[in-house]
């Protein structure tokens, strides 16, 4: 979800751009020219770390905020990724992407997480009191973990960094922890 936002932005960005064509500098008046050449230089600095914040940085968990929500996320050197939201007014929300394919909350495909061999089945699904228990026992040992293990539910199977995620993820029952449970 986070890369189809960054998406949308670039492709208003480019739109912007194609509009304040050569020509158009050529002909119009200098003041007019000074300004769509501050559009161009501010939409070019607006476009360039949209991609490397959709993803975060290869090999490592990475944290942010944006818009009311706490994003979490890890990708490896492939492009598979998976990204938590969190936020004090809506449950937990967690998307896994393997080979470009979107598993998890916002799809009908669901995905499993397995931590140092530990499984953890539908962690997002925190309707239930076992579901919540299970995704705060998921968030404390992805900040410990060795091993992150995700599989989808149609059998794709993909290692994920655990590098920085004690850093990127704050303990549970502290004040930045603000994952809230559906339960």
């Amino acid at each position: 979800m986070r890369e189809d936002i960054a998406e949308y932005k670039q492709i208003a960005i480019i739109r912007t751009l194609k509009a304040i064509s050569p020509e158009a500098l050529k002909t119009a008046p200098p003041q007019s020219r000074k300004n769509m050449k501050r559009i161009v230089c501010t939409a070019t600095l607006l476009a360039l770390p949209l991609t490397a914040m959709a993803f975060g940085e290869a090999g490592q968990w990475s944290s942010g905020w944006g818009q009311g929500t706490f994003e979490y996320n890890v990708a490896d050197n492939a492009g598979n990724a998976l990204y938590i939201a969190c936020s004090e007014d809506r449950p937990v929300s967690m998307t896994l992407t393997v080979k470009g394919t979107q598993y998890g909350s916002y799809s009908e495909k669901g995905f499993d997480l397995m931590v140092d061999g530990n499984e953890v089945q539908t962690p997002y699904e925190t309707a239930s009191r076992v579901g919540a228990n299970n995704f705060y026992h998921l968030w404390d040992g992805l900040r410990k973990a060795k091993t992150l293990r995700a599989r989808t539910a149609d059998g794709l199977v993909v290692d994920l960094p655990t590098k920085g995620s004690a850093k990127a993820l704050p303990a549970t029952g502290t004040n930045e922890f603000a994952c809230t449970t559906e339960f």
